[in-house]
């Protein structure tokens, strides 16, 4: 018997397998995207501190994911690759210089001020938090973000950030300990949250 050699696809039918094949990414991603763009955005937003900037970088995150697509292996993992794609892109952003801090705590205070139930002094805490936050170290900043914002567990934060769990909880230990001396140095108010 003889070698049987495969024969290769018809033109035709290459580009059907290909357009399908296309269709099936688009559509995958248009999915992750739908499902995952509010929470990408604001984890974006609460790194950089600037919503422009976390629309910007979430869509550079989803281009890289949608070109590199056949890279990924696990699809089911596509939403911590994105996230994780945020998290180096902000850092990128950052050390880069590329951000400049934007004061618009005047239109924020004229938004809060429209609502009902604007409360200066609860409005004047979360203010102080954020600033806090921002002066974090940015890995630290972003266990804050993705612990409390985004609700993730150490283990999620630390496929996210591409460490190990301890790392992660012993970032998170610290930030809460620049949190609290930073806002409270004088060691005035009683009792820790647990």
């Amino acid at each position: 018997m003889g070698h049987m050699r495969a024969e290769p696809l018809a033109m035709g039918r290459w580009l059907e397998v290909e357009r399908t094949s296309k269709l099936d990414r688009d559509q995958q991603i248009a999915a992750i995207y739908d499902q995952n763009y509010g929470h990408l955005c604001e984890l974006a937003y609460m790194i950089m501190g600037d919503r422009y900037l976390a629309e910007e970088i979430v869509m550079e995150a989803l281009m890289k994911t949608y070109s590199g697509w056949g890279r990924i292996r696990e699809k089911d993992k596509a939403p911590v690759y994105l996230k994780r794609a945020v998290v180096n892109l902000c850092r990128t952003k950052i050390r880069r210089k590329m951000i400049e801090r934007r004061a618009n705590a005047v239109a924020i205070a004229a938004e809060e001020r429209r609502e009902p139930d604007w409360d200066p002094e609860r409005h004047e805490t979360a203010r102080e938090v954020w600033a806090a936050v921002k002066e974090l170290p940015l890995r630290q900043r972003s266990c804050i973000v993705l612990f409390y914002a985004q609700r993730m567990t150490d283990s999620e934060i630390a496929e996210v950030l591409d460490c190990s769990v301890g790392t992660v909880r012993s970032q998170l230990s610290r930030a809460r300990v620049k949190l609290k001396r930073a806002l409270d140095p004088e060691g005035l108010r009683g009792g820790s949250r647990g």
